[in-house]
């Protein structure tokens, strides 16, 4: 496949969609811009894109007003909610396929559901499921209908950091050390993964072809993060001392209870800090050498992360 030219996205009104829509139109040197979107949204696209309307995601491998839409494009995004993704997404591919497009890079920003240690959470539960998809994604594309590039760049720090998701709470100034805050990790902010998926579009087909490409912005550990945030907010933290395992634990409690999103929290959680691998891409912090790939320090990911809060109490 040659330089792709024609570009369609899925979940464009999302955090990270809106993003990458963003990304995309400032190369609009590189890049024509289609967004799918479906007929009950009321968001607004943005003005002079063109838009396919969906009616559906029930059954969009037979919506043929959607694979006529689609028909010319080289190369379809997803950036949809990744609960949403896992089931959407195998039928968006089979759409693609049927309209003729080349290439598909699906909605898996994130840390790498196929480690090993991801792998031993089994196939019942959320990391099981994007994992599942992940080797189903490999199989279709070897049968030379369609290509993918899956873009794994662990967990969005600046999206952590405001929801308390990585046991820092901005609000109250208290953190959870997981393993002593030992382990290094590595993680992106929303901007960065944006600007990724751009570069990962540009760069030569054989580089990306049916490949997961780690992408990685920072590289810390739960002590600098802490060390971090003191230094940014002047005041010295709350600090609770837990392992991974606590949260893995955790994690299944709550399976066996039907809690399948608080589950997939504690496992991210565990992943994310046990130093195992799967968010430890530090073969990341290379991606994008050469296409001017700005990288934030994990000094400024903060005081930007701090700031919205404090804005948000005003």
């Amino acid at each position: 496949m040659s330089q792709p030219r024609r570009i369609a996205l899925i979940g464009s009104t999302g955090m990270l969609g809106a993003a990458v829509v963003q990304a995309i139109l400032a190369r609009k040197d590189l890049f024509d811009l289609t967004i799918l979107a479906r007929s009950s949204s009321a968001s607004k696209i943005p003005e002079g894109v063109r838009t396919i309307v969906v009616n559906s995601y029930d059954n969009p491998e037979s919506d043929e007003a959607l694979i006529q839409g689609l028909r010319g494009h080289d190369v379809l995004v997803s950036t949809l909610n990744s609960a949403v993704a896992v089931e959407v997404e195998p039928k968006l591919v089979a759409a693609a396929i049927r309209a003729g497009v080349k290439h598909f890079m699906p909605s898996e920003y994130t840390l790498d559901v196929t480690h090993l240690s991801a792998r031993e959470f089994g196939v019942g539960n959320f990391i099981g499921a994007r994992a599942g998809w992940a080797d189903r994604l490999t199989e279709i594309a070897s049968s030379d209908h369609i290509t993918y590039t899956t873009l794994v760049t662990g967990g969005l720090l600046d999206f952590g950091l405001k929801i308390g998701m990585l046991g820092f709470d901005l609000t109250n100034q208290t953190a959870r050390l997981y393993d002593h805050g030992q382990n290094i990790v590595t993680a992106c902010t929303v901007p960065f993964v944006a600007d990724a998926v751009v570069v990962a579009l540009q760069m030569p087909y054989e580089q990306v072809k049916n490949k997961r490409i780690s992408g990685a912005e920072v590289a810390y550990t739960g002590k600098d993060l802490l060390r971090t945030l003191e230094v940014v907010t002047g005041e010295q933290w709350r600090v609770e001392e837990v392992s991974t395992e606590s949260a893995r634990q955790k994690g299944k409690e709550l399976l066996v209870e039907g809690n399948a999103r608080g589950a997939y929290l504690n496992f991210a959680t565990a992943l994310n800090f046990d130093g195992c691998g799967a968010a430890n891409l530090t073969s990341g912090l290379e991606f994008g050498s050469g296409y001017n790939l700005q990288r934030r320090s994990l000094d400024k990911i903060v005081r930007e992360a701090v700031r919205s809060i404090q804005d948000w109490k005003k």
